[in-house]
């Protein structure tokens, strides 16, 4: 039996040993043969793996969306259209909180120039009230 060790695998794929347990829990990582001493052996095609992972991750897919992609690839139940529908939900999914995340930045600098205005409106002053903020 040939393979890497768990620390192995982890200081190649720049991962922590515990990420290498949690994913292997969360079924990211397929199924491994152990050493005659009892070991876990990772093969080669894990780091190729632990690369899918951390490049979806950084796309922003969760851990759920990745396991489903990968259980469901192993089952041949995903071609490249299902994976481009899949990335248009997650875009408008992102596009959706960035407007969300706008519109906390104009809330934001709205209040911001409430507490900066010589003429407070009567509920910023009844704000600064309640924070204990009134002078």
């Amino acid at each position: 039996m040939t393979g890497y060790l768990r620390g192995q695998v982890a200081k190649l794929a720049n991962v922590n040993m515990e990420t290498l347990r949690y994913y292997e829990k969360q079924g990211l990582l397929p199924r491994l043969q152990r050493s005659e001493s009892g070991y876990r052996l990772y093969p080669e095609e894990v780091l190729d793996r632990l690369t899918f992972i951390h490049n979806a991750k950084s796309c922003g897919f969760t851990l759920k969306e990745i396991r489903k992609a990968l259980t469901k690839s192993r089952n041949s139940e995903i071609n490249i259209d299902d994976f481009l529908m899949t990335i248009d939900r997650k875009q408008e999914k992102i596009r959706s909180e960035i407007s969300k995340k706008e519109e906390m930045l104009l809330a934001l600098n709205q209040l911001k120039s409430n507490l900066q205005s010589t003429d407070m409106h009567p509920g910023v002053q009844a704000t600064l009230q309640i924070l204990n903020m009134d002078s």
